[in-house]
């Protein structure tokens, strides 16, 4: 299941993504992984949680970020929280229809593998209408 964390820009929707990271420790038995496109947060989650910096793998579209995340699962069937701040900027678009199709992948990436995936979205990159079919954390 995907849950979205949807907003205006500067509206803390990053801050929210990493208290919930931070909190879901306690929660789950699995691993935690955090994606981002920088080390800026890097510090702010917990070093319980694994943090990956995106850019350090050259993750610039949505097909390698696709990639990565199966690679990630396949080397380690116990991660059950995905964490990913700020997915347009880490696939280097934000046309909805990319979105759209990269979220779709996603979700059926968690079907089948039993996981949660959390993931920032701006407002201004995408509609509400669009997402309809999403968990919306606000």
């Amino acid at each position: 299941m995907i849950n979205l964390i949807y907003g205006s820009n500067g509206s803390g929707k990053t801050q929210k993504l990493i208290d919930h990271a931070n909190n879901e420790l306690d929660n789950t038995d699995g691993l935690i992984v955090y994606l981002d496109r920088s080390n800026n947060h890097r510090l702010a989650v917990s070093k319980q949680i694994r943090f990956i910096n995106t850019s350090e793998f050259g993750v610039a579209d949505a097909g390698m970020l696709y990639g990565m995340l199966c690679g990630l699962i396949a080397g380690n069937y116990d991660i059950n929280r995905i964490y990913i701040d700020n997915i347009t900027k880490m696939i280097g678009t934000s046309e909805s229809g990319a979105i759209l199709a990269i979220l779709s992948r996603i979700k059926q990436l968690c079907m089948m593998n039993d996981m949660q995936c959390y993931v920032v979205l701006n407002a201004e990159d995408i509609t509400e209408e669009q997402l309809a079919e999403y968990t919306i954390l606000k």
